[in-house]
């Protein structure tokens, strides 16, 4: 075809999408004057339409025969996005031809010719009359059609599409999910999005829903129709299926199957080739306890929450996904270091304000782990795991900040399942023991009872955090076995003790929920307590609010114990949901604070007022109250202030191995 030279630049974005449409005869004209126009650009079936008196001139009048451009002409005098039938010559014969002229810049209009007979007549009679608005893309998701109801809708400024990328159009949130759906359509399904908004409120102000149709011209599948539909109607069970399959029920953010699709879509994607992507992998630091304390209804609204804070984070190029219970994903694309931390560091921030549940504050700290594709690896499966032994680092390291993945990480982050088989033969091998930390009187700073902690030097792993294990040992039910070994090494420590004549001290031991619930739980400390010969006043039960959901099974349990004669402590008290009805209801004889109200006395009045509330009921009500995480003197004259009995922490010392708690209390 012959183009003016003048205009082939400044329409050649025109020129693809002319040449891919299947369904029209196109030619794209320049006006002149009102008779005079040029000829642009035009695709290989309008010489197969319409008759042309010279296919390599300029001038439309000079292109077209006389009489055919007479009656478009008489078309491009009219309204323009209506369509007309017309009858146009085609050698001696006439043809009906539906015609339409749109506005694609000022003085820009592209002439569109259906043929009445064509194959594709009823599917496409059905699109360009339908009552919702419908355009079409191509395999890449360029515009390459728009119908009568998509261009009534245009404001007057942008009445054209045609030529657009559809995915430029997205506003930025939608634009993950309407490309995998795009993706699956190209595939030959039909699909629906519940929500979506095109820029600058094109066809609605309101979220509309969005369905594709994959678009097949004689036999081949060309593109997608996407018809904008009220957003309540309906999604077929197929669609519906798929997408609710791709959504965390819980939170209504995309799921772990989602983001293995959009990884692999993003790997097929050839313009994603050389392109950095940050992998920002989640955790929520110790979530278990707020559903231990909140019970499981309230712990599921703090997760959506949750979530959605986390949601508003995300842009086009950044993408958030449910991974497990406590875990989240961040997929950041084109990915910058800068971007890479500012996302983290957002993420941090947003966390600094309270979630309210109930009219109570609850605040959520999580840490970060990095890793980059494809600099460690392209895989999903190698990502996340080295996102997660960056994870690990920053657990190790105190917590609530973000790290990258380095070589290094790899040789101290053990595989889970290995770890778990080492759990099971440590016993064995002797490689669990305790360690003490002194909980001191504060009112004459003598110290008559510890807290017993446990400690993990393995054979291949060396030292092991309690963080790391003993999720590990709670999941495998190993934490029966080892709390049991738990209570008799404290016994047969309190026996030895005894014969060396060191003075009597109480111990408290932590108490999994699993184990607190087994039936024979009370029998067997009455059993060790007998075997060690140890009086049941120098034993301290410390439980969690998880223990006491079931009212009638604790009261029973906790009764046995106070039967034997042991003590009975609450830990972590102040973070619980129905922390005062558990203090009315069971007998308990001590409360701990939790460390973040004493890490936070100086600086939240709200801390301050909980914690003297605590200690003034705790007295009211005969229970002595300990004060955990102490690391300043001033968290000292303000428990001291207010009568708080006993405080633990890094103050006085932190938890030491049995040896060295002897040599220091007991024998110095």
């Amino acid at each position: 075809m012959k183009k003016n030279n003048e205009n082939v630049a400044q329409f050649a974005s025109y020129h693809q999408v002319i040449q891919l449409n299947p369904f029209d005869a196109v030619v794209c004209l320049r006006k002149i004057n009102t008779k005079a126009y040029e000829i642009v650009d035009y695709n290989a079936k309008l010489a197969s339409f319409i008759e042309l008196q010279d296919a390599k001139a300029t001038k439309a009048n000079c292109f077209f025969g006389e009489q055919s451009w007479q009656q478009l002409l008489n078309i491009l005098h009219q309204e323009f996005n209506v369509v007309r039938m017309v009858e146009l010559h085609m050698g001696y014969k006439l043809r009906t031809f539906a015609v339409s002229v749109q506005q694609l810049e000022e003085k820009i209009v592209a002439i569109i010719l259906r043929e009445e007979q064509n194959d594709s007549k009823p599917y496409l009679q059905f699109v360009e009359q339908h009552i919702n608005p419908v355009i079409t893309t191509d395999l890449q998701g360029r515009i390459i059609h728009q119908n009568i109801a998509a261009t009534s809708l245009l404001p007057d400024k942008q009445n054209c599409l045609i030529g657009l990328d559809v995915f430029s159009l997205l506003e930025s949130q939608y634009v993950s999910e309407f490309k995998l759906l795009f993706s699956k359509t190209i595939e030959g399904s039909v699909f629906g999005m519940p929500k979506c908004l095109f820029q600058g409120q094109l066809f609605s102000d309101e979220p509309f829903y969005l369905r594709t149709h994959p678009t097949y011209y004689n036999g081949e599948l060309v593109g997608v129709h996407l018809f904008v539909k009220d957003a309540n109607s309906f999604l077929n069970e197929q669609e519906a299926l798929y997408y609710l399959a791709l959504m965390d029920e819980l939170t209504g953010i995309w799921n772990r199957k989602a983001f293995k699709e959009h990884w692999l879509h993003h790997l097929n994607d050839k313009n994603n080739e050389n392109k950095q992507v940050a992998l920002i992998l989640v955790d929520i630091d110790r979530f278990k306890k707020f559903n231990e304390s909140l019970g499981e209804g309230k712990g599921d609204e703090l997760m959506r929450k949750f979530s959605q804070r986390l949601n508003e984070l995300c842009h086009s190029r950044c993408s958030l996904y449910r991974y497990n219970s406590d875990e989240f994903i961040f997929i950041l694309k084109d990915a910058s270091i800068n971007k890479i931390e500012h996302i983290a560091n957002s993420i941090l921030e947003v966390l600094k304000q309270p979630f309210m549940i109930d009219g109570q504050e609850y605040f959520i700290s999580v840490s970060i782990g990095i890793s980059l594709s494809p600099a460690d690896g392209k895989d999903i499966e190698t990502l996340v795991r080295k996102a997660d032994q960056a994870l690990f680092s920053v657990k190790e390291h105190g917590r609530s900040h973000f790290r990258y993945y380095r070589e290094d990480m790899t040789n101290v982050f053990p595989n889970e399942a290995l770890m778990e088989a080492h759990l099971r033969r440590a016993i064995e091998f002797n490689e669990l023991s305790i360690h003490l930390q002194p909980q001191m009187d504060l009112n004459n700073n003598s110290i008559n009872s510890f807290e017993a902690l446990l400690r993990w030097n393995n054979r291949k792993f060396g030292f092991v955090s309690p963080a790391q294990f003993i999720p590990i040992a709670e999941a495998s039910g190993l934490i029966i076995e080892i709390g049991d070994w738990i209570i008799d090494e404290v016994c047969r420590y309190q026996k030895e003790w005894h014969k060396k004549g060191y003075r009597p001290v109480r111990i408290a031991i932590n108490i999994s929920p699993k184990q607190f619930r087994k039936e024979n739980f009370a029998r067997k400390i009455k059993a060790t307590l007998k075997k060690y010969n140890v009086s049941p006043e120098l034993l301290e039960v410390e439980i969690t609010e998880s223990s006491m959901t079931n009212v009638h099974e604790t009261f029973s349990i906790l009764t046995e114990l106070k039967q034997l004669g042991v003590f009975v402590s609450v830990d972590d008290f102040g973070t619980g949901y129905s922390s005062l009805s558990y203090l009315k209801r069971y007998p308990i004889d001590i409360i701990k604070i939790d460390q973040s109200f004493i890490a936070d006395i100086e600086k939240d009045d709200k801390n301050e007022a909980i914690i003297k509330a605590i200690i003034s009921m705790s007295h009211n009500l005969g229970l002595e109250v300990i004060a955990e995480g102490i690391e300043e003197p001033s968290q000292v004259a303000f428990l001291k202030r207010h009568q708080c009995q006993k405080g633990q922490g890094y103050f006085y010392n932190k938890p030491l191995p049995v040896e060295s708690i002897v040599k220091k209390y007991f024998v110095s």
